[in-house]
């Protein structure tokens, strides 16, 4: 299956600046076998992306019975997300115990969340309700992901503007992935 970044998909009127300026762009796969694997890949713009040849590998989510682990591309643990309090919606990653991220689920419909970054910025995402529908992420009201699902629900595609795409910016992106696949 080809994949590509397709701004196309999003209105012209609220492409932001930085989006000609990033020099590639992602997307998280989620993989049939092991169960729920989900994996980022990086990829040059133009760069032809299919099954077989998905560009370089940025991290992997392994899904496990009460948490999911945080892999980077050499397969190394860089951290565990769990549910964490009473109430439903509020997802932690822990690295050598501490928090590094706070993802909160923030709509009924599980489309808004929103991502504190321990110690840095809050990021706000509107995640695809249907599978049409775009995927963005914003700091401070300004547009800092742009995304969108296809060719299948297991893809999801999207640039970040440049400096922001961290290990665990990218992780939480595949975390709110892997949780629409099973909504």
């Amino acid at each position: 299956m080809l994949l590509r970044f397709r701004p196309r998909l999003v209105e012209a009127s609220k492409l932001p600046s930085w989006l000609n300026d990033a020099s590639g762009w992602y997307h998280s796969r989620i993989d049939w076998r092991p169960r729920d694997l989900v994996s980022v890949f990086a990829a040059a713009d133009g760069q032809k992306v299919v099954d077989d040849e998905p560009g370089t590998t940025v991290l992997h989510l392994e899904p496990r019975f009460r948490s999911v682990r945080l892999l980077d591309a050499e397969h190394r643990e860089r951290g565990i997300i769990r549910a964490e309090g009473l109430v439903p919606g509020r997802f932690v990653l822990r690295r050598d115990g501490n928090p590094v991220w706070v993802l909160r689920v923030r709509s009924f419909v599980r489309k808004r969340h929103r991502l504190e970054l321990v110690g840095t910025d809050a990021w706000m995402f509107d995640t695809p309700f249907f599978w049409w529908q775009h995927l963005r992420g914003s700091v401070s009201g300004f547009p800092t992901l742009l995304g969108h699902v296809g060719p299948r629900k297991r893809y999801w595609g999207f640039k970040v503007e440049p400096g922001r795409e961290t290990l665990d910016v990218l992780g939480a992106v595949a975390f709110m992935h892997w949780k629409w696949w099973r909504w």
